[in-house]
């Protein structure tokens, strides 16, 4: 199974990483700027967990005197390099290729003072989370893309009935994290960081993107959406959620 995954991943490394450095919103600034204030970081030492392509290395690794990434997949820790190269090339910097069961099940207990966690699909409400946070010392955050919704797909795509659920946004698993870890005797805090994001698009793009659809029908519902328009701004949604634990 860990073959299979770290495959995945391997293939998607170089689309994710170019995701990376396109995204247009500042949410590796806003947490660690609410880690600070909080007290979490600055700290000792990392380990973030499921780093894939070092979206938050640089900071993480210049709030810490020692910083591990680790990750299942080969090339997203390649294009973690990249970005330490870049941006903290004198920074103390471990990598480590690893599933997060592999790393649960041989990590020591209280390694790190900070294990981090951001929109790592294999992190689930279950014992192996309650493992992997004996292996801190001090504290544990979770981040996870809870929204990700627009005002120009996301109902069109209801109105005709395609609409796919992305199962990685899925509030409920914040939910349900949050109870394991209370039921557990953790105390859990939250914070949501919610932001918008605009793009324009023209009638033909929508009637090229969606040329499946019944043409008549689709017709109609343009006719309505652009109305005299030429263009329509589509604005994106984006809410992160992060839970955040004291292991004392």
């Amino acid at each position: 199974m860990d073959k299979e995954v770290a495959a995945f991943w391997d293939d998607f490394a170089a689309e994710y990483y170019q995701i990376q450095q396109e995204s247009q919103v500042p949410v590796v600034t806003d947490v660690v700027a609410f880690l600070q204030v909080h007290q979490i970081l600055p700290t000792k030492n990392v380990a973030d967990l499921g780093g894939g392509s070092g979206r938050y290395l640089p900071s993480l690794a210049q709030n810490s005197q020692a910083y591990t990434i680790i990750d299942i997949s080969a090339q997203m820790l390649h294009y973690a390099k990249q970005e330490a190269k870049r941006y903290v090339p004198d920074q103390r910097i471990t990598y480590q290729q690893q599933s997060v069961t592999t790393f649960a099940e041989q990590t020591a207990p209280r390694t790190y003072d900070l294990i981090w966690m951001a929109l790592n699909p294999a992190i689930q409400a279950n014992q192996a989370l309650l493992t992997i946070t004996e292996k801190s010392r001090q504290w544990c955050a979770f981040l996870r893309l809870t929204k990700n919704e627009d005002d120009l797909f996301t109902p069109l795509e209801r109105y005709f009935g395609i609409e796919q659920q992305d199962p990685n946004t899925a509030p409920e698993i914040i939910a349900s994290v949050g109870n394991l870890l209370k039921n557990a005797g953790y105390q859990v805090g939250q914070q949501v960081f919610q932001y918008q994001t605009g793009e324009t698009f023209d009638r033909p793009f929508l009637e090229a993107y969606y040329e499946e659809l019944p043409t008549a029908q689709l017709a109609a519902y343009l006719d309505q959406v652009f109305a005299t328009q030429k263009t329509r701004t589509s604005t994106t949604t984006l809410e992160y959620t992060l839970l955040y634990w004291h292991v004392l």
